[in-house]
């Protein structure tokens, strides 16, 4: 074996070794799926998995061009290399599509001013059609829509310090 295909070999090794990395921080993108709303969620999971998909794809060419390197199977390295820069292509697509998805929904969630009842803390929901009627919703129904999260309720230290200062002058009566 050539010095050439010696030096392809090591650069396509690096390239798998940094494609494995990246298979495995991929597994780290599902975890944002809770924030993901519920109607979203399907389809950024499908791309996520069929991006992975592809990242094991590629892996798997990785080391088939070395192989086809290694054994001098010139046919087999072009077949494999063609491939691997068609799908490239389809690959970065897909990337693009998921972040540019998962960063609208981000943006969608924390961004806009929020119209709330100044007494019940009701907020109201935007519509599109001039004719549907205005729809308010609890705070925190409204909140966990958007991003999956649970509510536990108490008192702030103001709050209940005049909590239990009404519940003092109740007995003292």
């Amino acid at each position: 074996m050539g010095m050439q295909a010696i030096i392809n070999c090591v650069l396509i090794f690096i390239g798998a070794v940094i494609m494995l990395v990246s298979i495995v921080q991929a597994g780290g993108l599902m975890k944002t799926l809770p924030f993901i709303p519920e109607r979203h969620r399907k389809r950024i999971k499908t791309y996520l998995l069929f991006h992975r998909g592809l990242m094991v794809f590629f892996l798997i060419g990785y080391i088939g061009v070395i192989a086809a390197f290694v054994f001098r199977y010139s046919l087999l390295s072009e077949v494999f290399v063609s491939t691997i820069f068609l799908l490239g292509a389809l690959f970065v697509f897909i990337g693009v599509a998921v972040q540019s998805r998962l960063l609208a929904e981000v943006q969608q969630t924390i961004q806009g001013i929020l119209p709330i009842c100044s007494k019940c803390n009701k907020v109201r929901i935007g519509n599109d059609s001039s004719e549907a009627p205005e729809e308010w919703k609890e705070i925190e129904t409204y909140i966990s829509e958007k991003i999956d999260v649970g509510f536990s309720h108490g008192y702030c230290p103001e709050c209940l310090n005049e909590e239990l200062a009404g519940i003092d002058r109740t007995d003292d009566h």
